[in-house]
């Protein structure tokens, strides 16, 4: 029974896959974003031992994650690909099956395939997006083809258009919008070389709305909570309450938290200078009083002397940064539960809740939009006007008055 228990599953699973010949760094990975989140949703549950249950709730998850456009195909991917694996493993206590290679299901001709393999030669996309890309150019001209097109020769604007109207009776609103975007950077290429007469920009860039759910802001009180349940005068509590200090106040995301080098601090100027993980732009933020003083207090007298550019040190051998921003996930987590705040799987409680409360806070505070999504690194005002669906209370304000239309009931004024 013992090797039921969902830790222990997760590590012969990896071995396995190694055994099979996978790399040790992609069995590694695969452990790091599959496993490890599934394991924590064990612990969330109370489990110790692995339920098929939750790992099917687990993929689940994560294809409304896919449909809402937080996540890639490729890591939607990944994500069935290891929850298979450990299915496997759990039911059987070995991995019987072999990987074969992904076969597209979208059929082209010689023609098209050309096009698909020049474009990706010509191209250059980041590796989260060029599967996403790839299999929305596979499907339009596939889709064509069964048109009767199989060529470019007579597609025009009606073409794109049934397409997007065939693609809005199967597809969400999130999968719409990014195959547009999509569509219209396979056109861009179209048309750069000759094979499109048109770019089909106008007709590509209609608005998609959207649903997007609304994850809460942690509170000051929570934040104080929170932070009370850290020792400081330990180490590792020297260094959680810096980590979780950072979070509330500057609004940093998780993985850069856990790239922060001593070099990206300038004391003399008080500024903290990263590159943002997620969009690979500058950022600088103000060092305030509290949050220096909690980082000095942790090198001084908690952080571990070894060479290591990372400031925040993972608590045990080899003392080295963390490699992503998972593990300050599941401490602040920790941290919750000792303060007595529970919480349930993606309720949008963890530590990226720190951010939006830097966000909410700037806009109850009557800061202008723009000015939040500078001051948290976002690439554009889009994604910093969610904080504005965070402040209830301003929002009550922007409600039209119903003096002098007051609603009827009976033909009589209510």
């Amino acid at each position: 029974m013992e090797t039921n228990k969902i830790s222990n599953l997760a590590m012969q699973a990896v071995e396995a896959v190694i055994a099979m010949g996978i790399s040790q760094h992609t069995a590694w990975e695969e452990h790091l974003k599959v496993y490890d989140p599934i394991m924590s949703l064990h612990r969330a549950r109370g489990k110790e031992y692995f339920d098929p249950v939750l790992v099917n709730e687990f993929v689940a998850n994560a294809a409304d994650r896919l449909d809402q456009g937080e996540i890639g195909w490729a890591h939607y991917g990944r994500i069935k690909l290891g929850a298979r694996r450990l299915l496997e493993f759990y039911e059987k206590g070995k991995m019987e099956w072999s990987c074969v290679g992904k076969v597209s299901k979208f059929k082209l001709n010689e023609y098209y395939e050309k096009i698909i393999n020049d474009f990706l030669v010509v191209s250059e996309f980041h590796p989260n997006t060029q599967g996403d890309i790839v299999w929305v150019a596979r499907k339009y001209f596939s889709w064509l083809i069964g048109e009767g097109k199989h060529d470019l020769q007579s597609v025009g604007a009606a073409e794109v258009q049934g397409f997007i109207i065939y693609c809005s009776r199967h597809m969400t609103a999130g999968s719409i919008h990014n195959t547009k975007l999509y569509l219209k950077r396979l056109y861009r290429y179209l048309t750069d070389s000759g094979l499109s007469q048109a770019s089909y920009e106008d007709l590509l860039s209609f608005k998609v709305i959207r649903g997007r759910r609304i994850y809460p802001a942690a509170s000051q009180d929570e934040v104080a909570m929170i932070l009370k349940q850290a020792d400081r005068r330990m180490p590792t509590g020297k260094r959680d309450y810096a980590i979780i200090l950072l979070g509330a106040v500057t609004g940093l995301r998780a993985i850069d938290i856990a790239r922060l080098k001593l070099g990206d601090i300038d004391w003399q100027r008080g500024e903290i200078k990263i590159v943002q993980a997620k969009t690979g732009k500058s950022l600088a933020l103000p060092l305030t009083k509290d949050v220096g003083e909690a980082i000095e207090d942790y090198i001084l007298y908690g952080r571990r002397q070894v060479v290591c550019d990372e400031i925040f040190l993972r608590d045990h051998r080899p003392y080295r940064g963390f490699k992503d921003g998972v593990a300050i996930g599941d401490m602040y987590d920790v941290y919750r539960k000792k303060a007595g705040l529970l919480r349930d799987p993606f309720d949008g409680n963890g530590f990226h809740s720190l951010r939006r409360g830097v966000g909410k806070n700037l806009v109850t505070s009557h800061t202008p939009v723009t000015t939040v999504a500078q001051i948290l690194g976002q690439e554009d005002i889009d994604s910093a006007k969610q904080y504005i669906q965070l402040d209830s209370v301003h929002l009550k304000e922007c409600a039209l008055s119903f003096a002098g239309i007051e609603p009827m009931k009976g033909g009589t004024r209510i």
